[in-house]
């Protein structure tokens, strides 16, 4: 039988998988990509370190640079906020994606490995993911960053980090950054929408998987307390905010079978509407995750559209 996702004919009749609830499984699955992703091979190409960046009130965090070897001086740079559904590390895809845009934009790319929801509800993510943005520029001299040329990216829950980052840096006239690139980003916390409503048993993620994303992530904010009464909090849904005016240049991919297509839609449109530049794009065929099987025609495609993309906004 013929497979409606473009990613792989063995989607034609997989059910997806509603994430549950329950902490303990969650853990679990952590567990299980960052072991997968232990002793990631990368190429030749790239020189990666580990650095152990300070946060308020907690442990350091860790963030991983990848670079072109032969990167010296000030260089451009990508802050890439990985996804997960804000409970998961990184997982394999991530490095493989970071490496790629290190090798295809020559530039920096700076992964920070965030406070997960199980432990940490928000703001502990988003603060992580403001903070790498501020360590990035204040260090930009022994990191080699060219402060000038800086770019978010992020991916599902990583797409609502790099979004809300870039509305917090607009309010607070924060670091420097040049645009922000969303990748079936998560916007709105409300979980209401056609394709939410629609996609219930789609491979990668489900409506109902998104549902228990939030109650997991907001569980200790005014929002969850007065049971969905109160607004969410600043920069937690990045659809809710109400000027979009004065924000950096979007590029935002969605795709056509994920519960999250349709927030990402809304959210370029309020970009749109508000005068912001906004390269939007429906990969059509997609499911969540799509270009995380990085030897696919499509997962190419695409990765050659954001590189472009990318090295666009650091000209």
């Amino acid at each position: 039988m013929p497979s409606k996702y473009a990613l792989a004919p063995e989607f034609a009749e997989q059910k997806g998988f509603t994430l549950p609830a329950n902490r303990f499984v969650l853990r679990l699955i952590d567990a299980g990509l960052r072991w997968q992703r232990r002793g990631f091979p990368f190429g030749d190409a790239v020189a990666v370190r580990k650095h152990r960046m300070p946060i308020a009130g907690g442990r350091p965090i860790e963030v991983l640079e990848v670079s072109p070897k032969d990167a010296t001086g000030a260089t451009p740079t990508l802050v890439d906020y990985h996804g997960g559904a804000f409970f998961l590390s990184a997982m394999r895809g991530h490095l493989d994606y970071a490496e790629r845009y290190a090798v295809g934009a020559r530039c920096r790319v700076f992964v920070p490995e965030y406070r997960l929801s199980l432990d940490h509800p928000f703001p502990a993510a988003f603060d992580d993911a403001y903070a790498t943005l501020e360590w990035v520029h204040a260090n930009a001299g022994a990191l080699g960053v060219d402060r000038e040329r800086v770019v978010l990216i992020g991916d599902s829950a990583g797409g609502a980090l790099a979004a809300g980052v870039a509305q917090r840096v607009l309010d607070q006239r924060g670091p420097a950054i040049r645009a922000q690139i969303l990748v079936y980003p998560v916007t709105d916390h409300a979980s209401k929408t056609e394709s939410v409503r629609s996609f219930v048993d789609t491979p990668g993620w489900t409506g109902g998987s998104n549902v228990n994303m939030w109650k997991l992530y907001l569980r200790d904010t005014e929002y969850a307390r007065s049971g969905g009464a109160a607004a969410p909090p600043p920069y937690a849904a990045p659809l809710h905010r109400k000027d979009f005016a004065g924000l950096p240049p979007a590029f935002v991919e969605v795709a056509e079978f994920d519960p999250l297509r349709d927030e990402g839609i809304a959210y370029a449109r309020a970009l749109e509407q508000a005068g912001v530049p906004v390269e939007l794009h429906v990969v059509e065929g997609g499911i969540h995750g799509y270009d995380l099987v990085p030897e696919s025609p499509l997962a190419a495609r695409v990765l050659e559209r954001r590189l472009e993309a990318i090295r666009r906004f650091f000209a």
